[in-house]
Order: C-alpha cells, then sequence, then structure tokens
C-alpha cells in the first residue's frame, strides 16, 4: 500500500534531481540509484513495487527508466506530479544534449574535459552490481526462485545480444512459469478500472498519422518528428538499444549525421546524467547544426522519442496498480521479477567483463560498490568523486 500521500512534492522532486545527477549508464544502471534514492532512502514504494514496475516497463515499448521514475511520480502523487517527474528527470539531459548538439566542434576540440570520462562506466556497472543484487536478495523466495532465475540468466547470457525482442519474451516466460505453477488461481478481487484506451489509441494513431506525414511533406522538421517517433515505439529495452537503429536510418539511410559525429556526441552522452534517450538531442542539433533550427531540432527530437512510451505509462501504470492485488497478476509479477532480476544480474556479468583491465579499474570498481552498500554516500556524490578521480589518476 502506498504510504506517501502526505510527502511533499517539492521533496520528491527534488529526489527525482538527485536521482537524474547520479544516473549515469543504461537503464540497469538507473535502478540502482532509484533503489538507493527512492526505495531505501525515502522508501517512497518497497523494492517488491520497484521490481515489479522494472519488470513491467521491460515489456512495454519506450525509455524504460524514464517511464519507471514517471510511474513512481504517478504513485506518489497522481497524473500531475507523474509529469513533472517526468520533466525534471529528462530535461536537464535534453538541453544538455541540444546544446552539445549545437556547439558539437567546440566541445569536441576541447580535450581537457575528457577525463572526466574516464571513470564513469565502471560506476555505471557499479550501480548494475548494486542493483542487481539488492532486487534477487529481496525476490529470491524460494527454491523455484532461485531455479526460475538460475535459467533465466543464462538464456540471458547466451541469447540477448541477438535481438531486442529477447528480454520482453524472456519476462512473459518467467511471469507465465509462476503462474503455471500454481494448480488453483482464486481470488474474490475483481478489476475495477476500465483501461484509458483512447491514450492507446492516440499512441497508434500517431504512429500511422506520421507515416502518411512522412510521404506527403519532406520537410526536415517533420522526417526528423517522425523518425525520432518511430523510435520511441518501436524499441524495447531502453536508450542503448536504439543506437542501432539511429546508425542505420540516420547515418546511413538518410546521411543527416556523419558515423564519426554520432559516436563522439554517444560518447559525450555517456557523461551527461539522466537518460540516455536524451542522445535524440544531440543527433537532431548536429543533424541540422548550421541552419539556424539546430537547437529547437534538439527539443523537438528529444520530445519525439519519449512521447509515446510516456504516453504508455498513464495508459499501463493505473491498470497495473488495479490488477497487482489480484492473485493470477501476483503470481505472474512475482515470475517478471525474478526475470528482471536475473537480466540485471546478466547485464553486471557481462558490462564487468568487457571493463579495462587495470589496478585504476578494478580500484573505482570495489570503492563504488563498497559506498553504494554502505548507504552513507548519495550516489551523486559517488559519481563526483569519481569524476575527480578520473583528472588525479
Amino acid at each position: 500500500m502506498n504510504q506517501t500521500k502526505n510527502i511533499k512534492w517539492r521533496t520528491f522532486i527534488k529526489d527525482v534531481f538527485m536521482c537524474s545527477l547520479g544516473s549515469y549508464g543504461g537503464p540497469e544502471a538507473h535502478y540502482g540509484v532509484f533503489s538507493s534514492i527512492l526505495v531505501e532512502k525515502k522508501k517512497y514504494l518497497s523494492e517488491e513495487e520497484l521490481t515489479e514496475m522494472l519488470g513491467l516497463f521491460g515489456l512495454v515499448p519506450g525509455p524504460s527508466s524514464t517511464q519507471t521514475i514517471t510511474a513512481i511520480g504517478y504513485y506518489v502523487g497522481g497524473p500531475i506530479l507523474a509529469i513533472l517527474a517526468f520533466l525534471v528527470w529528462t530535461f536537464p539531459a535534453i538541453v544538455i544534449m541540444g546544446l552539445f548538439g549545437v556547439f558539437f566542434y567546440q566541445v569536441n576540440s576541447i580535450d581537457s574535459w575528457k577525463p572526466a570520462l574516464t571513470f564513469l562506466p565502471t560506476v555505471a556497472v557499479a550501480f548494475i552490481i548494486y542493483a542487481g543484487f539488492t532486487l534477487s536478495r529481496k525476490v529470491l523466495k524460494n527454491r523455484f526462485d532461485f531455479f526460475l532465475f538460475a535459467i533465466m540468466l543464462t538464456l540471458g547470457l547466451l541469447l540477448v545480444r541477438y535481438s531486442m525482442w529477447i528480454v520482453p519474451l524472456l519476462l512473459i516466460i518467467g511471469g507465465l512459469s509462476v503462474l503455471l505453477k500454481q494448480s488453483k488461481i482464486k481470488s474474490k478481487k475483481k478489476i475495477q478500472y476500465t483501461p484509458r484506451w483512447w491514450l492507446l489509441i492516440i499512441v497508434i494513431g500517431l504512429a500511422l498519422f506520421n507515416e502518411g506525414l512522412r510521404t506527403w511533406i519532406s520537410a526536415p522538421w517533420v522526417t526528423l518528428y517522425t523518425s525520432f517517433y518511430r523510435y520511441g515505439y518501436s524499441v524495447i529495452g531502453g536508450g542503448q538499444i536504439v543506437i542501432p537503429l539511429m546508425i542505420q536510418d540516420l547515418v546511413q539511410s538518410q546521411s543527416l549525421i556523419s558515423l564519426n559525429d554520432f559516436l563522439s556526441g554517444y560518447a559525450i552522452d555517456q557523461a551527461v546524467p539522466g537518460p540516455l534517450f536524451s542522445f535524440a538531442a544531440f543527433v537532431s542539433a548536429r543533424a541540422y547544426s548550421g541552419s539556424g533550427f539546430s537547437f529547437i531540432a534538439g527539443i523537438i527530437g528529444a520530445i519525439s522519442i519519449f512521447l509515446p512510451g510516456t504516453l504508455l505509462v498513464f495508459f499501463i501504470f493505473p491498470l497495473w496498480k488495479s490488477m497487482r492485488d489480484l492473485a493470477f497478476m501476483k503470481h505472474f509479477l512475482s515470475g517478471v521479477s525474478v526475470t528482471a532480476a536475473s537480466l540485471i544480474t546478466m547485464t553486471a556479468i557481462t558490462q564487468t567483463i568487457i571493463l579495462p583491465l587495470n589496478w585504476s579499474v578494478l580500484g573505482v570498481l570495489i570503492l563504488s560498490i563498497m559506498l553504494l552498500f554502505s548507504k552513507k554516500v548519495p550516489a551523486p556524490l559517488i559519481v563526483v568523486i569519481m569524476v575527480i578521480a578520473g583528472f588525479i589518476i
């Protein structure tokens, strides 16, 4: 049950902003920050609820960490606070990446800032390890959970790299496996919520309208808006997954940005806290640099890519809230949560393996993990410490 109804919105928004300052890397690292600040420190929701949201939005197209923080805002204070949480979480990164796109050549020529990037991937891995451990500890409650966890971890390690559809497929299989294990599922509770089908109609309707718009109007802003809206509803798994799509479409097919500029901007994006989908602002601004349209293009691109996934939050979250206490849904979400924990653990393993093999990286990784588990150092401060370490070491 939600215990946060009396929380001041200003306090919650401040905590969301603190999450944005400490969130580097992909969704898996972000969940470590969410767990540290929003669950353990402020107790806005339980670890079980966070894990369910993690699994739920792992099944939904769009930026999963952004959808999760928006849903937490909905959970704490309703739809208006959800919108505020979304804005506080996304817009600082969008504006920063848009400005990087506008002033790319000036920024890219400055070598003095590059040591700041040295240990950011390592810190992100530390957050992923922390999230994987804490979530696993919460959701693994019996022998079957451990068995399912091991199977899904193995399948994830073997299959995830082949398709973006593997993650949602594993989440569904994990949920069904627990659901089918129960021989009898009885519940006197009934669903008392009517889904807001009009939101789903808007998402699908805009997708169809945009495809027609591309054929009727060839203006740059139309191409920009429709391309990024398409990414927003066709990608499951967050910012890491959308990168290959952008390269194929914007670099190779449309030639709106060079591959070198694209990859350089992606490296910059790793140093900017917040959602990785904010990279859309850089790509859009850089693609239309010198046109007088550059920064506005960045904002349009970013809003376009976030729009469909965010609309889906307002469709799915109330449905989840009304159904999560039903017996069959409890069993299904339990399996989804175990699978989600296994997939984060998988990411922790794969990302640790690809870290550079040297004593400084190992030391930063161990120190970051120790600070996280100590729960005495705020997540953003850990990031600042490791940025400073990059300049010193």
